[in-house]
């Protein structure tokens, strides 16, 4: 599956109007940031529920909604996306967005207005955020793999960072701008291993979990209840209506 902001145009046009618009927090995520964050949500090696993470793509305060129509269209946007991304880890082939692709000269990537630059800087947010989950699933023998995915993939999130990722023995003298067409040209692989890794733990840890509680009764969610995401639509018409995720 190829991520395709095509699918629902309007409904990403009007997330990315909402995204910048002077009404929200400070801090509130771009639409580039926001692909960059969902990716790492749907790479995680533990399925996190959008009621958790959803409130921090708006820094963690009120999303200010018009209306419960404009909060229901912002969440199912959202989550749309977040669908498309979580469908590319389970394929295997995950790819940028064309909205984040690179722009000429390549070091242009890092100014702030970038969709590559913003990208890097949500992926950098979301990863942070998953950090102790990684550390603690995470088999040893993978953590070289994950470290070289995180140089790349947050290369672009600012220049000091690529520069100090340049002092590393392994780029010693190599000019920035080399160093920079080298990393560019692994992007794709990088995303590919890092979402391969998040996977993989993820299903590792699903089958460990199911061993363990084998036999125990199911937790049941009255499907008439409110959406714990905050997209005032019952449960069974949001979060819990059936949609491939990990």
């Amino acid at each position: 599956m190829i991520f395709s902001e095509k699918s629902s145009p309007e409904a990403f046009d009007r997330l990315r109007s909402f995204l910048e618009s002077a009404d929200r927090p400070a801090d509130t995520f771009t639409y580039n940031e926001l692909l960059g964050f969902l990716f790492t949500i749907a790479s995680s090696p533990e399925m996190i529920p959008p009621s958790d993470w959803i409130p921090i793509i708006f820094a963690n305060d009120e999303a200010n909604y018009h209306d419960s129509d404009e909060a229901n269209s912002i969440i199912e946007a959202i989550m749309i996306l977040y669908n498309q991304c979580n469908q590319q880890v389970v394929d295997g082939n995950a790819v940028l967005p064309l909205s984040c692709a690179s722009i000429s000269p390549l070091m242009d990537n890092f100014l702030d207005d970038a969709p590559l630059h913003q990208w890097a800087n949500g992926f950098l947010v979301g990863h942070s955020y998953l950090e102790d989950i990684w550390d603690t699933l995470l088999q040893d023998e993978w953590e070289d793999e994950l470290g070289s995915c995180l140089m790349v993939l947050s290369y672009f999130a600012d220049i000091k960072l690529a520069e100090a990722y340049q002092e590393d023995a392994l780029a010693e003298g190599e000019p920035i701008e080399q160093l920079t067409e080298s990393i560019f040209k692994i992007f794709d692989q990088a995303m590919t291993s890092y979402s391969h890794m998040g996977r993989a733990l993820y299903l590792a840890y699903l089958e460990l979990e199911q061993d363990n509680q084998e036999g125990a009764p199911a937790t049941y969610i009255d499907p008439d209840t409110p959406c714990p995401c905050g997209s005032e639509k019952h449960f069974s018409q949001c979060c819990g209506m059936p949609k491939t995720i990990h």
